[in-house]
């Protein structure tokens, strides 16, 4: 009768969690909607908040359900057990269903909502910019006082045109967040009239703003012309006006007169010329003033008038200075007969000095430095007596009354002379002690340098360890660096060797060149031993991390596919038809992987590469590791296929093997010690998995691993949900 009353309050309890899960499932159809108004989607949120609150009188019940099924299995029978089981699964997957139904239909609602709450947001901010980008379009132009101020009031409205062009963005994304949310909600706030509205306002704003950038790029167009055409002939005057100021000036020779008076007349007809220009000006300058402030307008008529009354004023300058030219010309005719030639002669040898007191070249270039300034001491040397002849010569002229300027040509012209002497001599002299002093520099560094090198290259470095030999390898790769540099430098030395007879003693000449020979020679044998330590340090560091890379590779492989393995030998009901059909597959697609898994691993046993201790270790964990794999997966074979699939398990059992175990320290020794060891737990650990098949079916429901695997069945409803993903 006890047991009686308990099945009955066991059936009590489980029909009034399978109502209250019903009674859960029913609100929740009810509820699970996003269409409608936001109003209404706030509404089934609050509901489905509150069908959540009550998860833990579903729980409760539950449990209920749970005490009294442990109070019957203690007393029934085995086929009533197995009845109660069954009902415990059962009313546990629909609570787990019920859960899952009641977190999906909340976060979906929530979700759609958030969006929405967003959505809005975002609207209300471009809503915001696009009342105050209208104020700022709606005003006229102002008319501005300078180019400056146009350009400035252009840079702004091109600033307003990109702010509009980059909000055009966030408009599409808006359009879009809009469309997705009437897709899902069906809310006529949120319909494609509205969308278009939004678009259409955003395009005469920008239409605006494209004539008001277009409008003043024409304005400040036509005035920046304007201006680039004032300044033009402003300038032309000016060069006019200098061009008449050196035509007043060069009066000391026929020559020069006769220049001038063709360069007058050639200047009268030129300023009579630009009388159209002029006009052109005006005609432009009143376009301009027709977009310009008041004071910017009085400006440009004030420019443009100053500008042809200077205009006018050279015009008869030009036409009066001919005559007085005219007068002058003919009372130098007499003097400048008797003058011309000593003259040529002066400006010959000023000619010969400037060539002479040409700047030396680049001091980065001494060979070329050295060899002008030799070339010139010679040919300075050459022109003394040409300056006494000229100095001669002008005693002769000394009874004409116009010798003046001559006389001071003659004597700039030996002032020249004995400055740019001077100059050369004194250039010879400092290059000489520049040269001196640029070696001696230059060997202090390159002991530094081989000293430093030495050092490094004596210093002894664990290749174990990855910061030092990086710091190592950066140190030679400074020093490499360093030695072009030097290069570069004994380099320039080497050019100037040739020309040491010229400018030193023969003593200082020898010296030079062993030193230069001496550094060169060693600078070449310490660059070729930096390189072949870096190269050395590069390729075993890169053995290292490659290798590491492999057994990392494939100790992952291997992981997952054993995991596989496991999975599928641990399944809850192996006898069923279903069931061995499905461990079946599975085996078949693991036994398709060993071949490439042995590639794999032939490919890191054949790595040419000498490890350290730890990495041979690593090696051989990694091994023994393989082999159990394989052998576990060829008794799984074995066990499933039987006679079907026995050849090509045997095939993955002896495959390779023997092959394997000679490409690895130790040899066939070290495999038959390892597998000996390792072949009393195998077997036990064989007939372990067949004792548990066995057992598998006789196992409780509620201890197999379909029941607890509750995580994984959990996602069902989620596959078949059609939306965005809930939050």
């Amino acid at each position: 009768m006890a047991v009686q009353g308990a099945e009955g309050d066991f059936e009590i309890c489980f029909t009034n969690a399978q109502s209250w899960m019903k009674m859960i499932q029913e609100r929740l159809q009810v509820t699970d909607n996003v269409e409608g108004s936001k109003e209404a989607l706030e509404a089934r949120l609050k509901e489905t908040e509150e069908i959540l609150a009550e998860e833990p009188e579903g729980r409760m019940r539950l449990q209920l359900v749970q005490v009294k099924a442990d109070s019957l299995l203690q007393d029934n029978s085995d086929d009533k057990k197995h009845e109660i089981h069954r009902a415990l699964k059962q009313i546990k997957t629909a609570w787990e269903d019920t859960q899952t139904n009641m977190v999906h239909c909340h976060s979906r609602i929530e979700w759609v909502l958030l969006h929405w709450t967003e959505y809005l947001k975002a609207r209300e901010d471009y809503f915001a910019w696009l009342v105050k980008m209208k104020q700022k379009l709606e005003s006229d132009l102002e008319s501005q006082l300078t180019l400056k101020d146009k350009k400035l009031q252009l840079d702004h409205h091109k600033i307003l045109l990109d702010s509009i062009f980059n909000q055009t963005v966030l408009l599409e994304r808006l359009l879009q967040e809009s469309g997705s949310l009437f897709t899902k909600t069906a809310d006529e706030t949120l319909n494609e009239e509205a969308q278009t509205k939004l678009k259409r306002d955003h395009e005469e704003l920008e239409m605006k703003a494209k004539r008001k950038v277009t409008n003043l790029e024409g304005i400040v167009h036509q005035h920046q012309a304007y201006l680039d055409n004032w300044e033009r002939f402003q300038n032309w005057l000016q060069l006019m006006a200098d061009k008449y100021a050196r035509c007043m000036t060069h009066k000391s020779s026929k020559h020069h007169l006769d220049g001038s008076l063709r360069e007058l007349r050639e200047l009268c007809d030129t300023l009579s010329s630009k009388e159209g220009e002029l006009d052109n000006l005006q005609t432009q300058a009143e376009a301009v003033i027709r977009n310009t402030s008041p004071k910017g307008a009085e400006n440009i008529v004030r420019d443009l008038e100053k500008m042809r009354t200077e205009w006018e004023k050279l015009k008869l300058k030009c036409r009066q200075a001919e005559g007085p030219l005219q007068l002058e010309r003919q009372s130098l005719l007499e003097y400048q007969s008797r003058a011309e030639q000593l003259e040529r002669e002066v400006a010959e040898l000023l000619d010969r000095l400037r060539t002479l007191d040409l700047q030396p070249p680049d001091e980065n270039e001494p060979e070329l430095v050295w060899r002008q300034c030799l070339i010139t001491r010679s040919s300075v040397l050459v022109e003394e007596s040409s300056v006494e002849n000229i100095q001669l010569e002008l005693k002769e002229l000394g009874r004409f009354a116009q010798n003046e300027d001559l006389s001071a040509k003659v004597l700039n012209a030996t002032r020249e002379y004995n400055r740019v002497k001077g100059t050369i001599m004194k250039r010879c002299s400092q290059l000489g002690e520049n040269l001196r002093h640029g070696f001696q520099e230059l060997l202090k560094e390159f002991d530094q340098w081989r000293n430093s090198s030495r050092n490094l290259l004596d210093s002894s470095l664990d290749t174990s360890d990855e910061t030092l030999t990086k710091t190592h390898v950066q140190h030679i790769q400074t020093h490499l660096t360093c030695s072009s540099e030097l290069q570069v430098q004994l380099g320039k030395f080497q050019g100037l060797e040739g020309m040491m007879s010229s400018i030193f003693s023969s003593e200082q000449t020898a010296a030079f060149s062993t030193e230069l020979r001496e550094a060169v020679w060693q600078r070449e044998f310490l660059t070729d031993l930096l390189m072949k330590r870096r190269r050395q340090i590069q390729m075993n560091s890169q053995d290292l991390a490659d290798h590491k890379l492999l057994m990392k590779k494939f100790e992952d492989w291997l992981k997952t596919e054993d995991r596989k393995l496991t999975n599928i030998l641990a399944a809850p009901n192996p006898w069923s038809s279903t069931e061995r059909k499905s461990r079946k597959q599975g085996l078949k697609v693991l036994t398709s992987h060993v071949p490439h898994g042995q590639k794999s691993f032939e490919e890191l046993i054949s790595a040419e590469y000498a490890g350290v201790n730890g990495e041979v270790k690593e090696l051989e964990d990694l091994r023994y590791r393989w082999i159990l794999y394989k052998a576990k997966l060829c008794e799984a074979g074995e066990y499933l296929f039987q006679s079907q699939n026995e050849d090509e398990f045997r095939k993955i059992q002896s495959q390779n093997e023997v092959d394997e175990f000679r490409k690895v320290p130790g040899g066939i020794c070290s495999y038959l010690s390892r597998a000996c060891c390792a072949a009393l737990p195998l077997q036990l650990l064989l007939l372990l998995l067949l004792l548990l098949a066995f057992l598998l079916p006789l196992i409780e429901e509620h201890d197999s691993c379909s029941v607890v695997n509750n995580f994984a069945r959990s996602f069902y409803l989620t596959l078949r949900y059609q939306g965005p993903p809930p939050t």
